[in-house]
């Protein structure tokens, strides 16, 4: 007998990608029956919650909840809490999922080796910024050796993995996502699952591909965050560091000291010189294999790409180390 399964799509502004995410959803081979949508929306101020209550007015296993809280991890936490499924999946807006998603998610946590479970990320575009994006998000220079990522094994053993699904029990006895972290929030509770002795996996077989952003502002953005939380993350689990997640800040302070104290500190200016020297072997490599001229001038655009991650990233990191670090401090006076 299949389970009743929640799924959870945290919401704040999607107007752009929320239709294409729940279409794929409700085209999935589970039984309608089966398997409810709850759309956890944090004060969007654009079309958003007009496309979610259409969907929730037109499908009765679709709910449209507010979160006042805003942060995708209160959403989550509400989410769960609204829950009618034994089985929870995280499905985020940014994303479109294949047919069988939901069947092989819970074909996996069924077999009750692991405790989370999700796809392996494939960064998808349309538009020639997109496609660079993507194929930066998609490489290890882009992205680093985050297996989640990058594996082509079926099934394999992670320390955190994209989106995600539990048994509602599991949530519950860690008690749910940290809501002081508005990213990171999934490194947060999957390091506490494996602290409890829960392990988690990634798979080739539940397909799903990630919607990158549209510019390269919102690109920036979106790394800035990803490098200001990771500080916040690390300050609180300091045995997760990861010797990788130090290139994008060594990159820009390198390259800071090298504007600063170019004269004092010479030698300085080759850390970033040899760092885009290795970003431009890399976009020659992708130049080199395209496929196509739109490929070509995807690829070309690599070089633009690559510093805007890192160094987005790097000074995210930077500021989250002197940010939270003071926060603390202040907060112990």
């Amino acid at each position: 007998m299949l389970p009743f399964v929640s799924l959870i799509i945290p919401t704040l502004n999607e107007e752009k990608y929320l239709e294409q995410t729940i279409t794929s959803l409700l085209s999935n081979d589970y039984p309608d029956n089966k398997f409810e949508i709850l759309i956890i929306d944090g004060l969007s101020i654009d079309n958003t919650l007009e496309i979610a209550q259409e969907f929730a007015n037109k499908f009765t296993n679709i709910r449209l909840i507010s979160n006042p809280k805003i942060y995708q991890s209160a959403a989550l936490n509400i989410g769960i809490k609204e829950s009618k499924g034994d089985f929870i999946i995280r499905a985020d807006a940014h994303a479109i999922y294949d047919k069988n998603y939901i069947t092989s998610t819970i074909h996996l946590l069924q077999k009750g080796v692991y405790e989370n479970v999700g796809p392996v990320q494939i960064s998808i575009g349309n538009t020639l910024i997109e496609k660079a994006i993507a194929k930066a998000m998609n490489s290890k220079i882009g992205m680093g050796n985050a297996k989640y990522r990058l594996d082509k094994r079926g099934v394999f053993e992670v320390k955190s993995v994209w989106l995600g699904a539990w048994k509602k029990e599991t949530l519950i006895k860690i008690n749910g996502f940290d809501e002081n972290l508005s990213i990171s929030e999934d490194f947060d509770l999957n390091y506490r699952l494996r602290k409890s002795g829960g392990k988690i996996a990634a798979s080739n077989s539940i397909k799903a591909m990630y919607i990158v952003r549209k510019s390269l502002s919102g690109l920036f953005k979106q790394f800035y965050k990803y490098g200001f939380w990771k500080m916040k993350f690390l300050m609180k689990y300091p045995k997760e560091f990861q010797p990788r997640w130090m290139a994008p800040p060594v990159f820009v302070f390198s390259l800071l000291l090298s504007i600063l104290l170019s004269q004092l500190i010479s030698w300085v200016i080759f850390i970033p010189i040899f760092y885009l020297f290795l970003l431009f072997l890399t976009t020659l490599y992708f130049l080199v294999t395209a496929n196509s001229i739109k490929d070509f001038l995807s690829s070309a655009i690599l070089f633009l790409i690559f510093p805007v991650i890192h160094i987005a990233w790097g000074i995210g990191f930077l500021i989250g180390f002197f940010y939270w670090n003071c926060k603390t401090i202040y907060q112990n006076i």
